[in-house]
């Protein structure tokens, strides 16, 4: 059963015309209303709005469904957008001794929420850990996804062991140590900052206190996102997907994140590569207008 609550009301000031609709509704954005369904056990919130043709948000680490406050109207003027907190973010309940955060786990989830939710298939953007969940699911399902956009998504053992991706190699090696240390410590806010400055630099300083607030109130969930079992995506499991796809990547992220992205890309026959110009691996953040502009051409061109 779904539970609504109104959060934000998305309208159109009077007399305004709203956007022609990409997905032929030719509606504005409905109200921002939030909702939970018990997924695997587990309660599950998410924000939806709009109408139409459903997309999917899947968010990355540490973060919530707040990660896309900064698509949810844009794509909502064209399409139902719904974004979830994957377990144990926020606002969902916070792990507990015998948590499961695998993929595997998360995969599960999101056929679950699909169903709780009752939509068809749908559209899927994932971001990060997000990004890895969408395309094993997408493997499992291909009949339930009507496209995917994946930023950055986290799949490192999509690429080769030849020596152009060493750099690669030790680049993670770096930052799993350093997060290891860190994350004995159990101070949330060196954990956040220490995260933010390899794949965010300087946006944690930058942050507002709402932003802030977000990662604080994930940094559990992401300890647990950060060391749980994954399950390897290879080039072989990319080259399966024949659907629509466009891959993205910001031009301030780290290098082995971009490799990742253009090495997802070349693997997946027919699929679009893009980059979001001054935009670190939260690319939906620092730069939302080019983001929601790549995304709502892609999706355009398959619903057209």
């Amino acid at each position: 059963m779904k539970v609504y609550v109104i959060t934000t009301l998305i309208i159109f000031a009077i007399g305004c015309k709203p956007p022609a609709n990409t997905a032929g509704q030719n509606k504005p954005a409905e109200i921002q209303k939030t909702g939970k369904v018990t997924v695997n056990g587990i309660a599950i919130n998410y924000v939806e709005a709009g109408v139409g043709v459903p997309v999917i948000l899947i968010h990355g680490s540490v973060s919530d469904y707040r990660e896309w406050s900064k698509q949810i109207t844009s794509l909502s003027e064209h399409y139902h957008v719904i974004a979830y907190s994957r377990r144990y973010h926020w606002p969902n309940v916070a792990a507990g001794p015998d948590a499961d955060a695998s993929l595997v786990q998360q995969v599960q989830d999101l056929s679950e929420f699909i169903k709780a939710i009752g939509i068809g298939p749908a559209h899927i953007v994932g971001h990060s850990f997000g990004g890895a969940i969408a395309l094993t699911y997408t493997l499992q399902h291909p009949d339930r996804v009507k496209s995917l956009v994946l930023a950055e998504p986290a799949v490192s053992s999509i690429l080769a062991k030849t020596p152009e991706n060493d750099t690669v190699s030790k680049e993670s090696q770096i930052i799993r140590a350093q997060m290891k240390e860190v994350f004995a410590s159990g101070n949330a806010e060196a954990i956040a900052k220490t995260y933010a400055d390899h794949v965010a630099p300087g946006d944690f300083e930058k942050a507002t206190p709402e932003e802030r607030k977000m990662l604080l109130d994930n940094v559990t969930a992401f300890q647990l996102d950060f060391t749980s079992q994954r399950l390897p995506f290879t080039c072989e499991d990319a080259q399966k997907i024949t659907l629509a796809v466009l891959v993205m990547a910001g031009t301030q992220s780290p290098m082995g994140l971009q490799r990742i992205a253009e090495t997802t890309a070349a693997c997946i026959k027919g699929s679009k590569f893009v980059t979001i110009p001054l935009a670190t691996h939260w690319m939906q953040h620092d730069n939302a207008k080019v983001f929601n502009d790549q995304v709502l051409a892609f999706l355009a061109e398959i619903e057209k």
